[in-house]
């Protein structure tokens, strides 16, 4: 009977929403004229946003670099029952004696922390603004997230041993901070891993100075259901047989079926709650691709979350990419924009 009665519920909200399309197209046209909202031109040209000038030649794209070192490390953990790798990128004149910011990346689903390099071009984007002086030399942190990419940085509400946020917050960042002379910290992540960046980084504002998304899940309820029924979720049940797509099943077995639940997880609900005074001279950043809708509906929850931060007088930069979609070729677009963000704040 219940269940007859939720399905009711989701088929009357979708009905008097109206169309999802329409709405949004507004709504984008008046983000994108805000203060610290930036549109970017399309460009084939993946390191061209770090050049001052655009004839400069193009550098081959590499995995080596003179400057740092990948290093491959491993934590046996007592909040998940799996061994847990990270890579960082540790610059090769790193000393104990002096303490260097750390970055913190987190993938998005079913990608690893080696896309980083390989696929969003970390290591040429850091050598390229290194040597204009854009940038000084910091610790990058790429962790795996575990449960074969997604665990979605979160403990899980329904599996046991599966305690991923646990983990990031209480051994990932400790193991890091036992190993190298460290101090202001930033988070960002892509996809899933922006979603990670936000919520790991509003639930431990004392840890970062800096949370960024790159077309980041940072609204749950946009993401799963719709944003118009935001202030009845929490009284919302949802059963697994609502959801027979494998990640919309996997989400209920991570979050739960309780609406309340879901929303106390969620980074769009998160920063509304939290005090205000707290997330002062916290920066935020929030890139995404202009074609980055269906069928997680990135830009849709790039528009709720700048509207949201904009709302709180907050600091940040927001980035809309013409012409792009959800893939790694957009962050390597971006990644360099990021990284002289994050120092600026962070050195």
């Amino acid at each position: 009977m219940y269940y007859l009665i939720g399905i009711f519920i989701f088929y009357m909200v979708f009905v008097i929403t109206g169309s999802r399309k329409q709405r949004m197209k507004i709504k984008i046209k008046r983000t994108i004229t805000y203060k610290n909202v930036n549109v970017i031109p399309k460009t084939n040209d993946i390191l061209k946003t770090n050049r001052e000038e655009e004839n400069e030649t193009l550098k081959e794209l590499t995995l080596e670099s003179k400057n740092f070192v990948v290093r491959n490390l491993k934590i046996k953990s007592k909040n998940v029952d799996e061994e847990m790798t990270y890579l960082a990128v540790v610059p090769k004149s790193y000393t104990p004696e002096k303490s260097y910011p750390v970055l913190y990346l987190l993938h998005g689903l079913r990608d690893s922390a080696n896309d980083w390099i390989e696929k969003a071009k970390l290591l040429d984007s850091f050598e390229l603004l290194l040597e204009k002086k854009k940038i000084g030399k910091m610790i990058v942190i790429l962790p795996n997230s575990g449960f074969c990419g997604e665990s979605w940085y979160s403990d899980f509400k329904k599996v046991k041993n599966k305690n991923y946020e646990s983990y990031f917050i209480g051994e990932l960042m400790l193991d890091v901070k036992n190993r190298f002379n460290i101090d202001n910290a930033g988070i960002a992540g892509f996809s899933m891993g922006g979603y990670g960046a936000f919520k790991l980084g509003l639930k431990n504002l004392e840890l970062f100075k800096v949370i960024g998304s790159f077309a980041g899940a940072v609204s749950l309820v946009r993401l799963t259901i719709n944003k118009r029924i935001t202030r009845i979720v929490k009284f919302i049940y949802l059963p697994n047989f609502l959801f027979r797509d494998e990640d919309k099943e996997r989400f209920i077995n991570i979050f739960g079926s309780w609406g309340k639940g879901i929303i106390q997880e969620d980074p769009y609900t998160l920063i509304k709650q939290l005090d205000t005074a707290k997330q002062q001279g916290k920066h935020f950043y929030l890139s995404v691709g202009s074609e980055d809708e269906e069928p997680y509906y990135m830009i849709h929850q790039w528009v709720d979350m700048v509207g949201r931060i904009k709302r709180f007088n907050l600091p940040f930069e927001a980035y809309i990419y013409k012409g792009e979609t959800h893939t790694w070729d957009y962050i390597a677009k971006d990644i360099g924009r990021f990284l002289k963000y994050s120092w600026k704040y962070l050195k």
